[in-house]
């Protein structure tokens, strides 16, 4: 049996990145890039209007002046004849020039010759609505060269890195993307993890079960875990405790990247996951853990060919413990296959303050659950009543895991805790 610290250490080392794939922009939500994108265009592309208004020379307009506001005099008025009108989508047409204007539309390309864009807003005597071949009365007293005009290259220029490898591409960077001419980026792949469901007492869900037997609640919760990690699960239903449809459930799952199986490896006459493992040519990396709840989890590798290869969890029966291991130990590794470090994969852990008594185990840490909450003057920790590594109604109830060192003893009301926070579980249920 070994410490916590160890097992994520050799699983760390046991793990590989997963080869990149070049996918569309719609398939690379949430995934990490693995080369960067170059922009083959300026952005903008061309001068580009900010607003709709009026494209002027500034050879039309006298010098701001620094107290210059909304009342400014009549003589600061300017009349010009609007020779055009364009709108986004239309090409820049024809040269601003002193005395003429160009009626302009937000994202149009500014014509050559002008220098700025008075707004809309800044036409008066009802010469809003002026069209070519009109006049525009026009006041703008804080009339500045370069005025809503979006330069062409101020967001970013050709041949210039927009995006680099390891950032996590979410709606604003696939825009990006997009924008700099990327319709296909190189990323990780999610990981595919295969789910074995192992003992002759499980159900499917649907099944109301009879004397002696129970649903199986382990598959839907290790799939839901795994696609909250950005993996694909892959269930693979029940195997029960049979040799050969665990054998054949193995060899199918073992064409994953990873594989979990839950039950079937602690120590008893029907717990045949390590054997079944064994003879399938997985080789154990290690078996138990100094951990409660989880102590039976077993890891291994199976060595393929010509790809990467499967790592292999048999995780505890019990709901919770295998759970619990699943947030320990096969998180950082999804982290690792998907081409992050082990730390990305792991849930956030937070000191705080303890509200109730907690008595710990003589021999192995505890992960508790508790609710985190966020008070004014810092963190607390309420442990929650556990009926122990069956009690997912006592889990479904926290939102962290709360650390509890082996023969720590009780610690008292006001003493610090260490938890492992659930980001997306809530502490709301009744």
């Amino acid at each position: 049996m070994i410490e916590i610290a160890e097992a994520q250490r050799l699983i760390a080392e046991t793990a590989v990145v997963l080869p990149p794939r070049r996918v569309r922009l719609e398939d690379a939500v949430g995934q990490q890039l693995r080369a960067d994108i170059v922009a083959d265009v300026d952005s903008p592309p061309w001068d580009r209007a900010m607003m709709d208004g009026f494209a002027v020379s500034a050879a039309d307009f006298p010098a701001p002046s620094a107290q210059a506001d909304d009342s400014t005099a009549a003589h600061e008025i300017v009349e010009l004849d609007v020779a055009a009108e364009r709108a986004a989508g239309d090409a820049a047409g024809l040269t601003v020039c002193p005395g003429r204007c160009v009626r302009i539309m937000t994202g149009a390309p500014v014509p050559p010759g002008a220098d700025a864009i008075v707004p809309i807003e800044r036409a008066i005597d009802g010469t809003a609505a002026a069209h070519a071949g009109s006049r525009v009365r026009l006041q703008d007293p804080r009339f500045r060269i370069g005025q809503h005009i979006a330069r062409q290259g101020d967001s970013f220029r050709a041949g210039q890195t927009v995006l680099r490898a390891g950032v996590r591409l979410a709606a604003p960077q696939l825009g990006l993307a997009a924008e700099a001419g990327a319709g296909h980026v190189v990323c990780s792949v999610p990981p595919r993890v295969a789910i074995i469901a192992t003992g002759s007492e499980l159900v499917p869900v649907g099944v109301v079960p009879a004397y002696g037997q129970t649903r199986n609640s382990n598959g839907p919760m290790l799939a839901a875990a795994v696609n909250e990690c950005g993996a694909e699960a892959l269930p693979l239903g029940i195997a029960g405790d049979k040799p050969e449809p665990l054998r054949a459930a193995i060899a199918q799952g073992l064409a994953a990247d990873m594989l979990l199986l839950s039950g079937g490896v602690s120590a008893g006459d029907y717990d045949l996951v390590p054997g079944a493992l064994a003879a399938a040519g997985v080789e154990c990396v290690f078996h138990k853990v100094r951990l409660k709840p989880g102590k039976p989890i077993w890891f291994g590798v199976f060595r393929r060919a010509a790809a990467a290869p499967t790592l292999v969890f048999g995780l505890p029966g019990n709901p919770v413990s295998s759970l619990v291991c699943f947030e320990l130990f096969v998180r950082p590794a999804l982290a690792i296959q998907a081409g992050q470090s082990a730390a990305a994969g792991q849930r956030p852990v937070f000191p705080a303050q303890l509200l109730a008594a907690v008595k710990g185990n003589a021999k192995r840490p505890v992960y508790h659950p508790c609710t985190l909450t966020q008070e004014p003057a810092g963190l607390t920790a309420e442990p929650l009543p556990w009926g122990g590594s069956a009690d997912l109604l006592g889990l479904s109830r926290a939102n962290g895991l709360m650390f509890l060192p082996a023969g720590c003893g009780e610690l008292a009301v006001g003493e610090t805790v260490t938890v492992l926070s659930f980001d997306s579980l809530s502490n709301q249920a009744e």
